[in-house]
């Protein structure tokens, strides 16, 4: 008899996470991101430390849940293929097109694409999601957080100033 105990997809999806999250926080102590408190009133890092902690605990307890609910027949879930590519592609057309296009033109856009490509059958509230979100996410840290958004058309190249 095999005695070797399998891990559920939650545990190794937990893992996975919590090991690029982490990575990502101790990154954000690197020299790079200098901050003078005597200039600025936050740290460039500070939200990202924690929405980066947010992503270690809710990760953690995914492994916690994913360990309590194991048994010897778990197996990974099969990934749609088709539909990762997708979810990448709108995610990364999203983060090129905020700087050249703006954050209120991309980001419901954005967030729109990323929802139909994960599967959400109601696309008025998928649109609607989308704009609320758009308005919730600039509320809070453009007023609230002082965070600057790129909210105009960009669409000439950078130029080098060599």
């Amino acid at each position: 008899m095999n005695n070797m105990r399998t891990w559920s997809a939650d545990v190794l999806y937990g893992l996975a996470i919590a090991a690029v999250a982490t990575a990502l926080f101790i990154h954000t102590f690197s020299d790079r991101y200098e901050f003078n408190p005597l200039i600025e009133s936050v740290s460039t890092v500070f939200f990202p430390r924690i929405i980066l902690g947010g992503i270690i605990a809710c990760s953690l307890g995914l492994m916690i849940k994913g360990l309590q609910n194991s048994s010897e027949g778990d197996r990974l879930p099969s990934v749609n293929l088709t539909r990762a590519v997708l979810v990448l592609g709108a995610s990364a057309a999203t983060a090129a097109g905020l700087w050249y296009v703006g954050y209120f033109y991309v980001m419901p856009v954005g967030i729109f694409l990323t929802g139909w490509a994960l599967g959400y059958p109601n696309k008025l509230i998928l649109a609607a999601t989308a704009i609320v979100a758009t308005i919730v996410v600039w509320v809070a840290l453009g007023h609230f957080a002082a965070v600057t958004f790129p909210t105009e058309f960009r669409l000439e190249l950078p130029v080098s100033n060599k």
